[in-house]
């Protein structure tokens, strides 16, 4: 008895695990990790960014767990994301459906085989879904002031607009997706069935018709399957006209085709609507609308070609890349207010400093120093009788730079009594942190003559830290990638409208318009000493030379003296921008443009093409000095002499995201993926702070050759550490806690005690 128990026992388990093994949710999450790990590739993407298994130095992470729209982080945000997920879902099912239905015969016997094939294909977006709702919980309760209320109804709005965009899709599908009797009728049925059988006998006069067509080697078995709110059996079409089925799945995958082809068509009429704050979705959601269009197009493309669909896209992608070398072919980003109709700037000869050229470094390092005559004229003097001259270098970083340095200005200059910016000859660095300095130097220029500007007032970093990145996602997701068709006009030219122009409106809609104007609007007041000089040093990629951008002629500082006995002449390593681009209107540089290009971080921004032979393209500053230290030591070398009989000291103060002081890693033995990546990657990873190490080399030299006193004042944004939540991330978009933490951190104790000093020397 007991044998047989066991055995019965055996039996019902192997017959369990056989129904389920058969059961088509079960079969089809099987089939898509044997034959569509492309497919499964996405959802591990997008669950990578969720887990925070990549993604968190850039913030990405954030952008899905604290979706911003228009401003806030409410049911709606979660609504519009949860919506562009949901057609994420429907482009996944689609491009499934097309891949895998041939597998599926049973699917042309059901009603609406589309609509049971998604119903039953929920493995990965229900698990996708879920995890998002729990980790996105998780992190509103641990990282966010918001009640656990309001974070289930908000994710509630995620759910809402996901389902909104799948129940849209399907009434389509429950429209035009047909099943094997729909189209042909039972009586053909018949006809082919009696054609396509013979009869055999099977023992004495028993006679059974059978098909005469064998089962295909890629078809799949499926015994059960999800039907409404049922378990159905799946019926057999083996006696079914091969011919018939195939004609029913090509049905519904050209009408899968036409329903991808107008989403994308939709999509990319968005793009027409930028200028509309309503538009302006969260930048999570422009990442799902991005995935989604790529898997549309690609699915839409195998439902026309077949077979040919991979060899032809192939052979389209070379062709692209062919012609996308000819400059006729697309269109680069140029930088707004210069003339790239005119002839181009010729490149090898004006690159060479030679003695020729001796004359105009000469005049304009008097130009130079007068200007600093009249610096001196306007700052206030220490007890000894000159003025400390203050070199302010700021760090890149994103929006939370553009913060932190607005925010370390507003406090330091406060607590020096105004003397701060006063006393600022030089701004220089690179990214946000200019992007915060632009703004309150102008500010404090406006302060000047208009007595309503409270320059230390939170408003204005309430302003400066609003959000850049929906709209450069947007621009990316539905227009730039695709089709650039909108042109926008500039200083009276016409320009193709990208995500670099989307950075610079929105920059001026946040800062309300106030640096909106060219780079000579400056040129007089930094001249007369009223403002500090900003000079950007955005980095050419061509030659990894650094373009120095400023309205003041700035010869002096590309100036690399050949030794005696060596060759004449020598190659500068910076080019000054006025002078090599005045035929192509230099100073009618839009200041904005000098921004983005000194904060064009790779694939977030597009790099900029300027008018020259061969064309230069340039990019962020921070790959060749992120904190601007060595334009300072080159301004201060090249005016040493006068500096230190005029100033009783030179103070560099430094605005840095990062704390200087680093752990040395030591991780445990490396996985081969590991120490293939890490001769680049750890590179890459410590371009910072080698370049901290060069500073500090250079400072050490400056110490030695200057004749005078030279003070180092370090401010960096380092706050006190959330467990689990160990970064700011680095991107256009920063998060309420976060934006917090960045103003938190200059009550820590090293940010205060270098405020006293700053202080302490500005004022004795």
């Amino acid at each position: 008895m007991g044998f047989l128990y066991l055995s019965q026992m055996k039996s019902s388990i192997v017959n369990l695990l056989t129904s389920i093994y058969h059961f088509f949710p079960v079969k089809l999450f099987l089939v898509h990790l044997k034959y569509n790990l492309i497919l499964v590739a996405f959802w591990i993407f997008l669950a990578g960014f969720i887990l925070r298994w990549w993604g968190n130095d850039f913030g990405v992470p954030l952008l899905f767990q604290d979706p911003e729209y228009l401003g806030r982080v409410d049911f709606f945000s979660y609504l519009i994301l949860g919506a562009c997920c949901g057609a994420f879902i429907m482009a996944f099912q689609i491009a499934s459906y097309i891949v895998n239905s041939h597998r599926f015969h049973f699917l042309a016997s059901v009603s609406r085989p589309f609509v049971k094939y998604t119903v039953n294909n929920f493995a990965f977006p229900l698990a996708y879904i879920l995890v998002y709702l729990f980790s996105t919980f998780h992190f509103q309760v641990n990282f966010e002031n918001v009640t656990k209320t309001d974070i289930v109804f908000n994710l509630s709005g995620f759910v809402l607009g996901a389902l909104f965009f799948y129940v849209l899709s399907l009434t389509y599908f429950f429209t035009v997706s047909k099943d094997i009797f729909r189209m042909f009728g039972v009586d053909i049925l018949k006809k082919r069935e009696l054609r396509r059988t013979r009869r055999v006998q099977l023992k004495s006069n028993s006679w059974q018709r059978i098909s005469e067509s064998s089962r295909p080697e890629s078809l799949e078995f499926v015994d059960t399957y999800i039907s409404g709110f049922r378990i159905r059996k799946a019926r057999d079409t083996a006696h079914y006209d091969r011919e018939l089925i195939s004609k029913v799945f090509r049905q519904n995958h050209t009408a899968a085709a036409i329903f991808e082809i107008a989403v994308v068509l939709a999509m990319l009429f968005l793009g027409f609507f930028r200028d509309i704050p309503l538009f302006m979705i969260p930048a999570a959601a422009s990442i799902f609308l991005s995935l989604t269009m790529l898997l549309m197009l690609a699915s839409a493309f195998h439902t026309w070609l077949k077979n040919w669909s991979v060899p032809v896209f192939l052979i389209l992608a070379l062709s692209i890349n062919w012609l996308s070398g000819y400059e006729w072919f697309g269109k680069r980003n140029r930088a707004y207010g210069l003339v790239y109709d005119s002839f181009q700037a010729e490149l090898p000869d004006s690159m060479i400093f030679d003695q020729q050229k001796l004359a105009s470094m000469k005049l304009d390092s008097e130009v130079g120093l007068k200007s600093l005559i009249n610096w001196k004229n306007n700052a206030s003097v220490g007890k000894l009788g000159k003025p400390a001259i203050v070199f302010l270098n700021v760090s890149g970083g994103g929006l939370k730079s553009a913060l932190w340095t607005l925010y370390s200005l507003q406090m330091a200059d406060s607590a020096c009594e105004g003397r701060l910016m006063r006393n600022t000859r030089l701004i220089c660095g690179s990214s946000g942190g200019m992007i915060g300095a632009a703004y309150f130097r102008e500010l404090y220029l406006r302060s000047l003559t208009d007595s309503k500007i409270k320059l230390y007032d939170h408003y204005y970093a309430e302003r400066i830290s609003k959000d850049m990145l929906n709209p450069i996602g947007f621009s990316l997701a539905v227009n730039d990638v695709f089709l650039r068709l909108q042109r926008v006009q500039v200083a009276g030219i016409q320009y193709t409208r990208d995500r670099g122009y989307e950075f610079e409106r929105v920059l001026h809609e946040n800062t309300e318009g106030v640096l909106n104007k060219s780079i000579a609007a400056y040129s007089e007041h930094e001249h007369r000493g009223l403002i500090p000089w900003m000079v950007f040093t955005p980095t050419v990629i061509n030659d990894g030379r650094r373009l120095l951008i400023s309205p003041q002629p700035v010869s002096y500082l590309t100036f690399t003296p050949a030794q005696s006995g060596t060759i004449i002449k020598s190659v500068p390593e910076d080019i000054e921008f006025t002078r090599f681009f005045k035929d192509q209107r230099a100073d009618s540089l839009r200041f904005s443009s000098a921004i983005r290009m000194s904060a064009t971080f790779p694939y977030i921004l597009p790099s900029v093409s300027l008018p020259s032979n061969p064309i230069l393209e340039v990019m962020d500053a921070g790959f060749r000095d992120n904190y601007g230290t060595k334009t300072s030591l080159r301004y201060l070398f090249h005016f040493r002499n006068w500096l230190a009989q005029n100033c009783s000291k030179v103070i560099f103060l430094q605005i840095r995201e990062n704390h200087k002081s680093y752990d040395l890693k030591t991780p445990n033995k490396k996985t081969i993926s590991e120490l293939l990546a890490s001769p680049l990657g750890n590179v890459y990873e410590n371009l910072f702070r080698i370049q901290d190490y060069q500073h500090e080399e250079l400072m050490m030299y400056a110490r030695q050759w200057f004749g005078g006193q030279i003070e180092f004042v370090e401010m960096d944004l380092n706050p006190a550490v959330a467990p689990g939540d160990n970064i700011i991330s680095m991107n256009f978009h920063l998060t309420s806690v976060e934006k917090q933490k960045v103003m938190n951190a200059i009550h820590a104790p090293q940010n205060q005690a270098a405020i006293a000093k700053l202080r302490s020397l500005l004022l004795r």
